[in-house]
């Protein structure tokens, strides 16, 4: 079914800025059948457990030691936006089988400490950029935030400390920031092959989501493309197989938007409304998974709450051909009306994907979260869509 044009129109209006589109569109999938079984969900992270009663905003990278390192924000008092929260770490060294003991990485009080974007470079070392801003009582009281980076050379068991990296990434004229949450990228192609690039945005009247890059092993940084599009925010990145960079945004429509860049994400020189990729205005994450043997364009998976009004339905979808469509889906979270939130995957050295996520038994508003769950997707279990998502 094609997007109609009163459809059409709204998502224009709502975003702000007149883009194109995609090439197909999703309905609304159907509930899950009532005898479906509950998926066993693992959790890495437990609400209530470890100091913290609240767990939320996940990222995930596999080191080169083959070390999963799970990152999100804790907490302390419960699972609102603001208050006294730490960025917190766990690792685990079989291939999530077992998690090591919870670390915190940054606390400052009431001060929030938030935002994790971690990213592996070539040489091992591990960078953490992460966002500081002081205690605030409710939304409507937001002032802008400090960008920090971190960094460990021993397989994410010490950090160095962080130093604050805000005037290499910030304008004067900017407000509210933010950052992933999700990992960051190595380019691996041309141009500007070995280019650091971080998911990022702010608030400039409405808010724009935005690419961090660094080309000396984050040494220095510099802002880089900036959306055109209006109410873009939190976002997720991924190199293609011709070396552009696809940015995919979170937004106040039913359908994600993607801005490409082919000079390394210093601009974007084209945007759309992908209608595959369905959202409850959530957060996402892209990975670039594999070379295809058959179109010889880029595996890229992409996970999300597959649905427009709630966070339910998590599920990843696999593209062929660059994320041009999107033809294949396994579906991880438990059967509707299960929660599921924000994501992060990574790469297995064997082809699996591990998938870190917020989970919860049933989906209430305020939302429920149990905590952050994680699962080992096999390649294979993605198959192709047969109807609706």
């Amino acid at each position: 079914m094609r997007i109609n044009l009163y459809k059409s129109a709204l998502i224009i209006l709502l975003s702000g800025f007149v883009i194109s589109f995609g090439s197909g569109c999703s309905e609304k999938p159907e509930d899950n059948p009532a005898e479906e079984e509950p998926v066993n969900i693992p959790l890495v992270f437990e609400s209530g457990l470890e100091g913290y009663a609240c767990y939320r905003c996940v990222a995930m990278v596999v080191t080169h030691q083959k070390t999963i390192l799970a990152f999100c924000e804790g907490r302390l008092n419960d699972c609102a936006d603001e208050g006294d929260i730490d960025l917190v770490l766990k690792r685990s060294t079989d291939g999530g089988k077992t998690w090591g003991p919870l670390v915190t990485l940054e606390d400052d009080g009431a001060n929030p400490c938030k935002n994790p974007v971690p990213v592996v470079l070539p040489s091992g070392r591990i960078l953490l950029m992460w966002l500081w801003n002081y205690t605030i009582p409710s939304e409507k009281d937001r002032t802008t935030r400090d960008v920090y980076l971190t960094y460990s050379d021993d397989d994410g068991v010490t950090w160095s400390e962080s130093r604050n990296i805000t005037s290499e990434v910030y304008l004067d004229d900017w407000g509210w920031y933010g950052l992933g949450p999700c990992h960051g990228i190595v380019k691996e192609r041309e141009p500007h092959a070995g280019r650091i690039i971080m998911p990022s945005r702010h608030e400039e009247n409405r808010s724009h989501s935005h690419i961090l890059y660094s080309d000396d092993n984050g040494e220095t940084w510099n802002i880089g493309a900036i959306s055109p599009v209006e109410g873009t925010t939190e976002s997720t990145v991924v190199e293609l197989s011709d070396g552009q960079l696809m940015l995919n945004c979170r937004n106040d429509t039913d359908y994600r938007i993607v801005l490409i860049s082919d000079d390394g994400g210093e601009t974007f020189y084209r945007n759309y409304i992908d209608t595959d990729l369905i959202q409850p205005v959530c957060q996402a994450s892209l990975l670039n998974h594999s070379m295809n043997p058959v179109t010889g364009k880029s595996n890229i998976l992409f996970s999300n709450p597959a649905d427009r009004e709630e966070r339910v339905n998590g599920t990843i979808k696999l593209s062929e051909d660059d994320g041009k469509t999107w033809t294949k889906s396994y579906r991880y979270s438990n059967p509707y009306p299960a929660f599921s939130g924000y994501s992060d995957m990574a790469l297995l050295d064997n082809g699996d994907v591990a998938l870190l996520f917020e989970t919860g038994p049933h989906y209430t508003k305020p939302l429920r979260w149990e905590g952050i769950g994680f699962l080992i997707v096999r390649f294979s279990d993605i198959k192709p869509i047969t109807g609706g998502n």
